[in-house]
Formats: structure tokens, C-alpha cells, sequence
């Protein structure tokens, strides 16, 4: 049985993760979750958006950060899977990927209040993984001419902040 205890600031419930707790929960809800898109008969596709949603919801009810890795990237992915299946934008999968990388420093950014040391590493690949969706066209033909003529500008304006940061911490 999991075991549930107030966290520091007394305002969440946690579950007990070393008595099996939430693990069995994300195991309940994962396989009622496929064992709708059986019965419903939904696409595949849908399956990673939703386990991505069920790390999520594991997030939000520990602010465990190891949770918001997987939950941020398999929605982002499963998001950009469901919009290129729907044909809105080209390289929706990439997009997507690179929303999800952005958003676990977002939403650890909101959730802790504070930034931590650390944990700027998912701006890397997700902001990779943005510019190579620009350049493949997912803004479309107005987006790219864009970031083709724009990303020196990006370079200059990081090599100026990596240079002034410097001077002021000192």
C-alpha cells in the first residue's frame, strides 16, 4: 500500500516511490491508457502524447524532476507526431521534440521559483533541435528566409551576453 506524507511546504501530497506507489499507479494508468486506444480504436500515434501525459501527471503530483524529463519530451514528441499526422506543419516531430526540451526548463523554472545551477541543459538541444525545424520549413517558406538571414544575429547577440556576463559577475 503507498504511503502518502505532506511535502516540506505542506502543500502537495506525495507518494511513497520506494514502496511501489506511484510506480504501480503509472503502471495502472498506462495500461488502461492502451487498453483504450485497443478498444476505441485509435490511432498508434496517440500512444506516446499519452504516456507522456501520464508522466506528467506524476510530475505534478510529486515535483519530482526526474518525472518532468520524460514527461516534457514523450508529450512534446507525441505532440509533433499527432500534428505532422494531421499535416499542419512540415517537421512537426522535430518541433515538437524541441518544445519539449524547452519546456522542462520552463516548466522547472515556474514549478521551483528559482533558477537551480544546472538545470539551464534542456535550453541545448531543444534550442538545436528549434533551429533545425526552421530550417527544414516548419514556419513555412517566410519562416525560413527568416532564420537563414537572421541566425547570424543569434550568434552575435550569444557572443555578446557570453562576454558581458562575464564582466559583471566579477
Amino acid at each position: 500500500m503507498p504511503t502518502c506524507a505532506l511535502t516540506q511546504t505542506g502543500d502537495a501530497l506525495r507518494m511513497g516511490v520506494g514502496r511501489g506507489g506511484l510506480p504501480g499507479v503509472i503502471l495502472i494508468v498506462v495500461g488502461v491508457a492502451l487498453f483504450a486506444v485497443q478498444l476505441l480504436h485509435l490511432d498508434a500515434n496517440v500512444i506516446v502524447l499519452i504516456i507522456g501525459l501520464v508522466f506528467a501527471t506524476a510530475f505534478v503530483g510529486t515535483r519530482l524532476y526526474g518525472l518532468l524529463i520524460p514527461a516534457a519530451i514523450l508529450t512534446g514528441l507525441g505532440t509533433g507526431i499527432l500534428v505532422e499526422d494531421f499535416g499542419y506543419t512540415r517537421e512537426a516531430v522535430v518541433l515538437g521534440l524541441g518544445l519539449g526540451f524547452l519546456a522542462i526548463y520552463g516548466v522547472d523554472l515556474v514549478t521551483s521559483g528559482a533558477h537551480r545551477p544546472g538545470r539551464w541543459w534542456p535550453l541545448i538541444p531543444g534550442a538545436i533541435l528549434m533551429v533545425v525545424a526552421a530550417m527544414s520549413g516548419a514556419f513555412g517558406p517566410d519562416g525560413e528566409r527568416a532564420i537563414q538571414q537572421g541566425w547570424p544575429i543569434v550568434l552575435i547577440a550569444a557572443g555578446a551576453w557570453l562576454l558581458l556576463r562575464g564582466r559583471v559577475s566579477r
